[in-house]
């Protein structure tokens, strides 16, 4: 079991770890959008949005919910799922 305070900062690294996920995310469109000068088909193109959007929404809804669990049990509050 962890102390109180280190719940608490483990809560905010793993609410913390949304923002680089986010930034990797819209560097992975920006690449994957077709450009004048070339690029990627459209349909392959849509295939890339779609399975990067549910990868990249599961990961931020783990690490969220982690975040959440953990800042739960620094208030004492312990839920069995």
């Amino acid at each position: 079991m962890l102390s109180p305070s280190m719940n608490r900062l483990l809560s905010l690294v793993a609410a913390a770890a949304v923002l680089p996920l986010l930034g990797l995310y819209g560097l992975l469109m920006y690449i994957a959008t077709p450009s004048p000068t070339g690029g990627m088909e459209p349909t392959v193109t849509t295939v890339c949005y779609i399975a990067f959007t549910v990868l990249f929404s599961a990961l931020i809804t783990v690490a969220l919910n982690f975040s959440r669990q953990l800042s739960r049990q620094a208030k004492g509050e312990y839920q069995t799922p």
